[in-house]
């Protein structure tokens, strides 16, 4: 089976082509920079003795957005619970759902990333947070 996490980094400055930067935050320098982060159902621990890594770690370090697509029934560990630093979608219970099939080999811990590919990319890859009613750190939209 294949590994179905993946996690997306966006960094943003003025000197990007085609890009509307008006609602990007300014950094200190007064360069307009923006980092966004997506994570697809990732696995939140770093080994047995750092089972909470994800939930204290991912979203920190300079990043301005993160944001967390998940489903509550893989049988993946430590992949099914919202993270504090992320506006999470839980998209366990979609309409779009009962029409994936699932390829052979696969659990549903893939179905994040198909999600995301499919519906979640174009209506959220370019709102930036606090900006246009995009959803809140810490907030869980349920699908």
């Amino acid at each position: 089976a294949s590994q179905a996490f993946a996690a997306t980094i966006c960094q943003l400055r003025n000197t990007d082509t085609n890009t509307d930067m008006v609602d990007a935050p300014q950094k200190e320098n007064n360069e307009l920079q923006y980092v966004r982060l997506t994570l697809l159902d990732p696995f939140c621990s770093r080994g047995i003795w750092g089972l909470n890594y994800g939930a204290t770690h991912f979203g920190t370090g300079g990043i301005d957005y993160a944001e967390q697509y998940l489903n509550t029934d893989d049988p993946v560990p430590t992949t099914n619970d919202p993270l504090p630093l992320c506006a999470c979608v839980d998209v366990t219970g979609v309409l779009e759902r009962e029409s994936f099939v699932l390829p052979e080999g696969e659990t549903m811990h893939c179905w994040p990333l198909v999600y995301f590919a499919r519906y979640g990319y174009r209506d959220s890859a370019f709102l930036y947070h606090g900006v246009d009613g995009v959803r809140e750190r810490g907030s869980v939209d349920r699908r």
